[in-house]
């Protein structure tokens, strides 16, 4: 989490999907421009679709976006992760030409492969350094 909030903790929130103050926290970090991390997100929600997409409108000088049934200012420095421990979330297909996946699951083969890199490392230096600038090339 603390890599995420850019400036400090204050931008920084986190809720639950499930939580009874989701909608408001939404609203309020879009207004804010904070950094929202939604935790044990099976489905993108309804409420989500307009913030996901970025179906932003123009209120005179100001990006307005709707939020459930609310129009709620649109801060540019806003950021959302969604977080879930389910390997193939449900994305439906308009929002997920707009999300970047990342999958950090994490292998047996690849913590092996981390492993016999930091005992090369540590045991024989300059072969690891061999191999870094070979897959560097």
């Amino acid at each position: 989490k603390a890599h995420v909030a850019k400036d400090d903790a204050a931008s920084l929130e986190t809720v639950t999907a499930h939580d009874a103050r989701f909608a408001n926290k939404l609203e309020l970090a879009v207004r804010f421009g904070k950094t929202l991390i939604i935790e044990e997100v099976d489905k993108i929600e309804p409420i989500l679709y307009s913030v996901v997409r970025k179906d932003l409108e123009r209120q005179g000088m100001r990006w307005v976006v709707q939020v459930g049934d609310k129009t709620v200012d649109y801060n540019e420095s806003f950021r959302m992760f969604l977080v879930t421990r389910n390997p193939y979330p449900s994305i439906p297909p308009s929002a997920a030409s707009v999300i970047a996946e990342v999958n950090f699951t994490v292998t047996r083969s690849g913590l092996e492969g981390q492993l016999l890199g930091l005992v090369i490392q540590h045991e024989q230096p300059e072969l690891e350094k061999q191999k870094s600038h070979l897959l560097r090339v």
